[in-house]
């Protein structure tokens, strides 16, 4: 019998074979591109790996998992996956070469109630209606000429400011509250025009906005469990503040309609607000704007306007009083430049390329948003690995901007390491990415750079700066706090010196 099978052994294997390889092929086809999910920290029960994140910045937890696990990991945040890249090569994959598949953003319970069901700019779905507010912000909101015609606003508002703190005496200027006012002021001027009783209202809105959207929702890592949430109160806060914000801007729209009807503008430019309502008549877009999706829009300027242009100044002097030598060189540089006037203006800027790099190497080491958020549309290959759809992603420009595989001395303040460097924050350098690259760079780096050099020439030019109490540099608290963005954790308060004294009039 055993001789009359051995023929039958070649056919056997050899069918068993062809069946392996057909199996094989139909697995990989039913799971996807690439069955191998990236590798990632150990789990618990019920909270996933949240332990890892626990008594650091997420940010910093991320990096310190991504040296274990490689530039590419999953991690597992309560109930909810999240894929972290953590080096150039993995950026460049995910916001390039599969662009368009993690275009969109995750949908969080923030986002969907204050902002108006995700209709802003920054958070709405990757579809047709992002593209049309994305193209009407660079071609209407946020094009260069609009932003320049907000020029007399920046200058008159940053006069104000320095104004203000000449008038401190010996007292310590909380440049971190101070800074915060004058970006807020700005955007609400370009936003509203002259309504300045809106000013102070929109202050703490947008406080409490980037406090709601930065902060941790039980809903967003236990979709199953967000009843805790309204048993908690965190879903009662959020509706709370989007009926202030509601009340706020529809007074602001209504006053804004009565004009337009009246014809009393006061001959006063254009501002946002009316090129919004003016857009929302034009019978040449693809998806008609409401009323919420103008609020929206107003919203997301405001608090990505505000946030960004204060944070990134307020680290600038935070970094510039730890490095007295840079700072020296910087009140030289910008003093010699404008020698014989009193007075700082935005064309001076050109002149004033040691502080263009203090400004490039502050977004290096606080990059603007330090997690970019991201969501996988489709199941795909990233860098060997499978990531599902669904699967919400973080691209860790805070880790990728500190490695020092792509940065010589990578936790050092050094401005000099941009001279003569072809590395900018357009979205095609992946180790530099404080504005984010592809599909969701931010549209307003121009407006918000705009305001950040305008304000930290004006600090450099007319005063003298240290810290109060006889601290010296080193002592300094630069520890982060989570919000929006990042600002710092507790408020920097420094002494100003008058050196060039601050004209009475503009």
């Amino acid at each position: 019998m055993d001789l009359l099978q051995l023929p039958s052994m070649p056919i056997f294997l050899c069918s068993l074979l062809f069946f392996l390889v057909l199996t094989k092929k139909w697995f990989a086809k039913f799971k996807g591109p690439n069955a191998r999910l990236p590798p990632g920290p150990w789990n618990l029960p019920l909270i996933g790996g949240m332990h890892h994140l626990v008594g650091q910045l997420p940010f910093r937890a991320l990096r310190h998992l991504a040296r274990k696990h490689g530039p590419l990991m999953l991690v597992r945040i309560g109930q909810v996956d999240v894929a972290v890249a953590s080096s150039r090569e993995a950026a460049e994959e995910i916001l390039q070469k599969h662009g368009d598949n993690f275009a969109s953003r995750p949908a969080l319970a923030a986002t969907q109630i204050v902002l108006y069901g995700a209709s802003d700019i920054g958070w709405s779905p990757f579809g047709p209606y992002w593209k049309q507010m994305r193209r009407l912000c660079f071609t209407e909101l946020l094009a260069g000429k609009r932003t320049r015609s907000f020029s007399s606003i920046r200058t008159e508002l940053t006069h104000e400011l320095m104004r203000d703190i000449s008038k401190s005496g010996t007292a310590p200027v909380n440049l971190s509250d101070k800074l915060f006012r004058l970006a807020n002021a700005i955007t609400c001027r370009a936003a509203f025009g002259k309504h300045r009783e809106h000013r102070e209202c929109f202050v703490s809105i947008v406080k409490d906005t980037c406090h709601v959207l930065g902060g941790f929702c039980l809903a967003d890592t236990f979709p199953s469990l967000k009843f805790l949430d309204v048993l908690t109160g965190g879903m009662s806060h959020m509706h709370r503040l989007h009926h202030q914000i509601d009340e706020v801007l529809d007074e602001i729209l209504k006053e804004h309609q009565d004009d337009a009807v009246t014809g009393d503008d006061g001959g006063r430019v254009e501002d946002l607000v009316d090129l919004l309502l003016r857009l929302k008549d034009d019978p040449q877009l693809e998806i008609p704007l409401t009323m919420d999706n103008i609020k929206a829009a107003i919203l997301d300027m405001f608090v990505g306007g505000t946030e960004f242009s204060s944070t990134v100044v307020e680290w600038a002097m935070s970094e510039l009083i730890r490095h007295p030598w840079i700072m020296e060189r910087a009140h030289k540089e910008v003093r010699e430049a404008l020698k014989g006037k009193n007075r700082v203006e935005e064309s001076d800027m050109d002149k004033l390329n040691y502080m263009k790099l203090i400004i490039k190497e502050t977004l290096r080491l606080h990059p603007s948003l330090p997690l970019l958020p991201r969501l996988c549309r489709e199941t795909c290959e990233v860098m060997g690995y499978k990531i599902e759809a669904g699967t919400r992603v973080f691209v860790n420009a805070w880790a990728i901007c500190r490695d020092p595989q792509y940065w010589d001395d990578a936790e050092s303040f050094k401005p000099e390491r941009f001279e003569g460097s072809s590395i900018d924050f357009k979205g095609f350098d992946f180790e530099y990415l404080p504005f984010g690259a592809g599909r969701r760079i931010c549209p307003a780096i121009d407006f918000g750079l705009t305001v950040v050099e305008l304000a930290l020439a004006n600090l450099l030019f007319h005063f003298d700066w240290k810290l109060p109490n006889g601290m010296k540099p080193e002592e300094l608290d630069m520890r982060e706090k989570m919000a929006v963005l990042v600002p710092r954790q507790t408020e920097l308060k420094l002494l100003a010196t008058s050196r060039i004294p601050v004209p009475a009039t503009i």
